[in-house]
């Protein structure tokens, strides 16, 4: 059974959002058993509604590794196809462009078809892209790449708005759980692709489409819900207006853009820069694999935490003084401590993350306001975040170091503690018109 339908009324306020009056009057969620989704240990509606939980994470490990999973063929595939190092960056930035594009669309799309048959939808077409890579050749290998990003662009806020609807009282419980799904989708996807291609003796193209077993299998468990899918709530006419037009809105947006820049160019770059002071491939892969594995942990604790404070501006400067400790200990001893820099940046990397997405639910009044800002967070994000791994890399060329990168990362997540600062001060979103 799907948990009931939610009223457009705000669902999770932040009690801080209404100033001292809200200690003493209950949020709706409170007072509303309607909306409680937290039944009776044991119970057979608390089996049911956790496996939702379950098969709505089944999505976010989807997200990631028919992106990331061309990063360890990329050699190979420019081997076989003659692409070019331009053509090469582009492929990597394509999805993250496709992430920007297609990310407003998502709450018109689910408004019209709901939200279930939307994440059904995407998630063939993911397959879709899937498929067409098999082709090996270059026009197939950019195509199904572009139907790849656009299908993840549109889950990525369907997720977001479906963790908002049906797990109010557990938005941040849902929101580190879906991060790391997506983190670790994207780490699995980076260490098994090769030796997945090697098993089973398959071509670039073949190792390519071996994950999308993940997508079928999330078709054939979304399936079944479509007989009961629910309608993206419709808002009511007072609601009009923008969220373009709202500041909390905007450091909302840019906090996810510079941490979605930070994460991208460090992910991308530093195996890279592992091998440039010596490390073999496969040590530079256990370095990311370390990072990537410290970002799974903040990536569970900082959204619990996040719900739990009345503010969350300390979580987001916390998450930013790691970063930068991480990419000034890279620049002041890049060997002597690698294992630290690579923890740190991951531990600061997966609270900033996590955290970006936790605010498009705590910082939306409403299910359709969730959908809106989290539509307008990643529009913003991936579009700043998809110049991110190419400047690094022509900095890097053109200087023939990696310390002018580093210091302008350090640079960017000044801006990102501080709009992290103001989005984690406790309001909610105001619609202008």
């Amino acid at each position: 059974m799907t948990p009931t339908p939610e009223s457009e009324a705000p669902v999770s306020p932040r009690p801080e959002a209404a100033g001292a009056s809200a200690k003493a009057a209950p949020t709706p969620a409170e007072h509303d058993t309607e909306h409680d989704t937290r039944p009776a240990p044991g119970s057979p509606r608390g089996r049911r509604v956790w496996w939702y939980a379950l098969v709505v994470l089944l999505v976010g490990i989807n997200m990631r590794p028919a992106i990331v999973a061309v990063s360890p063929l990329l050699d190979e595939i420019r081997q076989e196809t003659g692409m070019s190092n331009g053509a090469a960056g582009a492929l990597s930035t394509l999805p993250l462009i496709c992430f920007g594009i297609f990310a407003p669309l998502a709450p018109r799309l689910a408004r019209r078809w709901g939200m279930e048959r939307t994440l059904v939808a995407v998630l063939l077409v993911l397959l879709c892209g899937i498929a067409v890579r098999l082709v090996p050749s270059l026009f197939p290998l950019f195509a199904g790449s572009f139907l790849v990003g656009a299908a993840v662009a549109v889950a990525n806020v369907v997720v977001t708005v479906l963790i908002k609807r049906d797990f109010p009282r557990h938005v941040g419980l849902m929101s580190g759980l879906h991060t790391t799904m997506l983190v670790g989708g994207g780490a699995a996807a980076a260490a098994a692709t090769v030796p997945l291609r090697d098993a089973l003796s398959l071509s670039w193209s073949g190792g390519l489409a071996v994950w999308g077993v993940l997508a079928l299998a999330a078709v054939l468990v979304w399936l079944p819900r479509l007989r009961r899918g629910r309608q993206f709530p419709q808002p009511r006419a007072q609601e009009g207006g923008s969220l373009w037009r709202s500041g909390l809105a905007w450091a909302v947006a840019l906090f996810y853009g510079f941490q979605s820049l930070l994460y991208y160019t460090a992910t991308t770059w530093l195996p890279s820069f592992y091998i440039s002071h010596g490390y073999s491939e496969g040590s530079a892969g256990v370095l990311l694999a370390v990072c990537m594995g410290a970002a799974v942990i903040t990536s569970l604790l900082v959204p619990v935490w996040a719900q739990r404070s009345r503010r969350q501006s300390h979580l987001a400067v916390g998450g930013t003084l790691l970063c930068v400790g991480a990419f000034l200990g890279l620049v002041a001893a890049p060997t002597g401590a690698s294992v630290l820099w690579a923890a740190l940046l991951g531990l600061g990397l997966g609270a900033v993350l996590s955290l970006g997405i936790t605010y498009m639910s705590l910082c939306a009044r409403t299910t359709h306001e969730a959908g809106l800002l989290s539509a307008m967070s990643q529009c913003v994000g991936y579009l700043l975040a998809a110049v991110g791994p190419t400047t690094f890399g022509a900095a890097r060329d053109l200087t023939g170091s990696w310390t002018p990168g580093l210091i302008a990362l350090v640079v960017l997540a000044v801006p990102m503690g501080l709009t992290g600062a103001l989005a984690g001060r406790g309001g909610q979103v105001a619609r202008r018109p």
